[in-house]
């Protein structure tokens, strides 16, 4: 497992060479079909990755239940079993930050300059996008979906590649790395499914702010 500063630093070095080897294999290939399929994939990769570099840019941030919007972090709520403290007092209302969904949503919003809109809900996340089947065929950005043996899916995090994943667990957490999330006692048993965002078709509306969030 690579240490933490090296992977970030491979993922850099990978967004910075993308889009010159995107050019050089459109030159090669011409305007034939494999050098269209080759630039999708460039740009599913490019968005990935700025999807990433917008995630990591929040390392730090506080978890907040319900919290999260398209531009940014926001203050969260409690609802009645979400957002409160060990002591049970409601930290959500009092704190800026994220919860799960939100901090993905927010990171892909911003990677596509606004063409992928996902709803603040992990369930509805999970039904969005193109499902990754196999885990040699992830990509940094795609998203790591969990839920318990048998139930629905309640938490989501972002793919950084090597094993690794960025996300906000629980509230009293801040947004942070977990560095092998395949093989981690608490996660690597409960992921369920992986799913690389899309753009919406144009005739779908864009997600709102509205709705359950987790």
């Amino acid at each position: 497992m690579k240490s933490l500063p090296r992977l970030l630093a491979a993922l850099v070095l990978t967004l910075l060479l993308l889009p010159v080897s995107a050019a050089h294999a459109a030159q090669a290939t011409g305007a034939s079909g494999a050098s269209g399929a080759t630039g999708s994939m460039n740009r599913e990769r490019v968005r990935g990755l700025q999807a990433v570099q917008v995630a990591l840019a929040q390392l730090g941030t506080p978890y907040a239940w319900g919290g999260g919007t398209l531009t940014g972090p926001s203050l969260g709520f409690c609802d009645g079993e979400n957002g409160y403290l060990p002591d049970g007092s409601c930290s959500a209302v009092h704190t800026v930050g994220f919860d799960c969904s939100g901090l993905v949503r927010y990171a892909w919003y911003q990677a596509s300059a606004g063409t992928i809109a996902l709803p603040h809900y992990s369930v509805a996340q999970s039904l969005l996008g193109h499902p990754v089947t196999r885990r040699d065929d992830l990509l940094p950005g795609d998203l790591l979906f969990f839920a318990e043996p048998g139930g629905r899916i309640h938490h989501v995090g972002l793919y950084l590649g090597d094993g690794a994943m960025v996300h906000a667990e629980h509230t009293g957490t801040l947004v942070t790395v977990l560095r092998d999330v395949f093989h981690d006692p608490k996660w690597g048993p409960r992921l369920v499914a992986a799913v690389r965002p899309e753009p919406l078709p144009e005739a779908l509306p864009l997600a709102g702010e509205d709705g359950v969030r987790t």
